[in-house]
């Protein structure tokens, strides 16, 4: 196996080589968009502003002890949900024993509504997940951790009830040595494509009372590194309808996971209409199961040659995403890693092969001192290029006083897209980009509906980041809130095109993606000059294909699977206007 190994990689290695060469040459001019007239040649100053001091957020966490272990090191994620279907984004974030839900007022206030939701709090939350499983018009809940499980039904926006036991999702408990079920990130995805969603989980590995605790000399304990435990492997759990999943992990062909899985990202990369799933791994290979139909899965994760990096070594895999960076129709794959590790850029070259272009895309020396963990693809200047967003934070919290060199708060990153490269645009991002955090999950979501891409980040070490997106811009944009029939209800899973008269851009419905997290499911487009859509493609997980001529651009439009219309959203203008 090792020797199949070792050729395969040399073999994708000099046929890497030769495409990488073959497209560093290319003019990037083929797929660029026209920006508008008056669009300024660069990134301006002041891009995101941190909104969270006047957003009535209370929210902090602070860890207890030091020095921390591996379980408090990967820390609390955070994520989005309109549960009560007003138009506007509500706030999840995840900690210690509290699930915080805030409602979104408007004019970017928020409140606390815990309270009145539901939730129990005892628990080591970490990873949560939304998606509309029943297919109610609901979006329901569902956050895990080390040791804990729970499955939220939506009750029609107003509360959320516990469905956990019924459902099968409760945590198995722990095993002979005291080590618990440790779930990380998870992901509603309908592998089968049947119209009902199903829950991938991540799990990370085997610690408890009995495994070591702290590494390093007396007077100098610091948290272990991955490699002293075990890993655990993901479950998928089909969804069976009536409100009931079954673990068929390995019936699907999801066995052979690495383990020490921490981020999940699912799209179908590769149009066959079978959704894949990519896993970063801690310290293991990265895993891509590529969808074969009937909800059934094969492990392409070194063939493809996102196993390893381009040096052929694992890496400390944490937050992932996929997104068409160089806009040639293909999606490719991003994976967060540790320090002096390569944050990987997998370009997706052919059908089922992707090459590290991490050195190319100018990405591996502004990121190789931090610890990366929450990514996200976006589109923060509407040029129709997907820029590149990235949070770290140390896992030793004592870092800093063992004189390793490193920082316990680390900076995050912003990347604007040149083309088939990233010009790290940090310094001129707003303040929030000039001070350090503990980072862990980010989350992208227009929070207020104005057509800019607002991020969320989560922080283990005190209050996390409302990063709303002020950057002025002329370009033109368009969202999409899909509504699935035969699909499933959210439309998770589905691809849009749209065809610019030459210029084709690739956007996918999902929640999924980053680390321990939940983003805003509307699909985005960044258009430049554009003032109108001349050609818009749905491809929906049911198989189904939609197409609109002249689609009208600068609001958010409501597609829904078989009609013939879009529809202008209610909530457009809807934060504005409520803070009138």
């Amino acid at each position: 196996m090792k020797s199949r190994h070792i050729l395969l990689y040399l073999a994708g290695s000099l046929l890497a080589a030769a495409l990488l060469a073959l497209w560093g040459c290319q003019p990037h001019s083929a797929v660029r968009l026209t920006p508008a007239a008056t669009a300024q040649s660069g990134p301006q100053t002041g891009i995101f502003a941190d909104q969270l001091p006047a957003s009535g957020i209370d929210f902090h966490i602070h860890q207890q002890k030091s020095p921390i272990t591996i379980l408090e090191s990967v820390g609390h994620g955070a994520g989005v949900i309109d549960y009560d279907g007003d138009g506007l984004l509500d706030l999840v974030f995840l900690g210690s024993n509290q699930i915080k839900i805030y409602h979104n007022d408007g004019n970017w206030h928020f409140r606390d509504v815990t309270a009145s939701m539901g939730l129990r709090q005892e628990g080591y939350w970490q990873g949560l997940a939304v998606g509309d499983y029943d297919n109610d018009g609901h979006p329901d809940l569902y956050v895990c951790g080390y040791g804990c499980s729970a499955l939220y039904h939506n009750e029609h926006g107003q509360r959320f009830r516990e469905v956990t036991q019924e459902a099968g999702l409760q945590a198995n408990p722990p095993d002979k040595d005291g080590n618990a079920d440790w779930r990380t990130s998870a992901a509603f995805v309908d592998v089968d494509n049947d119209g009902r969603l199903d829950l991938y989980v991540c799990r990370y590995a085997k610690f408890g009372p009995k495994t070591i605790q702290l590494c390093g000399d007396p007077g100098k304990k610091l948290s272990c590194s991955p490699e002293m435990y075990k890993g655990q492997i993901g479950s998928l759990y089909i969804n069976l309808g009536g409100g009931h999943f079954r673990d068929e992990t390995q019936a699907r062909g999801l066995s052979t996971a690495s383990g020490r899985g921490l981020g999940v990202a699912v799209a179908d990369y590769n149009e066959d209409g079978n959704i894949d799933i990519a896993l970063a791994n801690d310290e293991l290979p990265g895993n891509l199961f590529k969808g074969i139909g009937k909800g059934r899965f094969q492990d392409v994760s070194r063939e493809s040659g996102t196993a390893y990096d381009s040096t052929g070594k694992t890496h400390g895999g944490m937050g992932i995403d996929w997104g068409d960076f160089d806009g040639d129709g293909k999606l490719d794959l991003f994976v967060t890693t540790y320090e002096n590790e390569t944050k990987t850029l997998y370009r997706h070259i052919q059908t089922d092969m992707f090459m590290d272009v991490s050195q190319i895309a100018n990405l591996v020396q502004p990121t190789s001192l931090w610890v990366g963990w929450g990514t996200k693809f976006l589109d923060y200047d509407r040029d129709g290029h997907l820029d590149l967003f990235m949070t770290s934070g140390h896992v030793m919290d004592n870092i800093a006083i063992l004189g390793k060199g490193g920082l316990y708060a680390q900076p995050i990153q912003l990347f604007h897209n040149e083309g088939n490269r990233f010009t790290e645009v940090s310094k001129e991002a707003g303040p929030a980009f000039l001070s350090n955090l503990v980072g862990r999950a980010a989350c992208l979501a227009d929070i207020d509906n104005d057509g800019r891409q607002d991020l969320i980040v989560s922080n283990i070490e005190g209050k996390p980041l409302l990063l709303r997106n002020v950057y002025e811009s002329p370009n033109h944009w368009l969202g999409l809130q899909l509504v699935g029939k035969q699909s499933n209800r959210m439309g998770l899973g589905a691809e849009v095109r749209a065809d610019l008269g030459g210029h084709k851009l690739v956007r996918i419905c999902t929640t999924t993606g980053s680390v321990l997290s939940a983003s805003d499911p509307r699909v985005y487009f960044g258009l430049g000059a554009h003032t109108t859509v001349p050609r818009l493609t749905i491809r929906w997980p049911s198989g189904k294909t939609d197409t609109f001529a002249n689609v009208p651009v600068d609001r958010y439009l409501i597609a829904t699977e078989g009609e013939k219309a879009l529809v202008p959203a209610a909530y457009n203008g809807l934060a504005s206007a409520r803070s009138e």
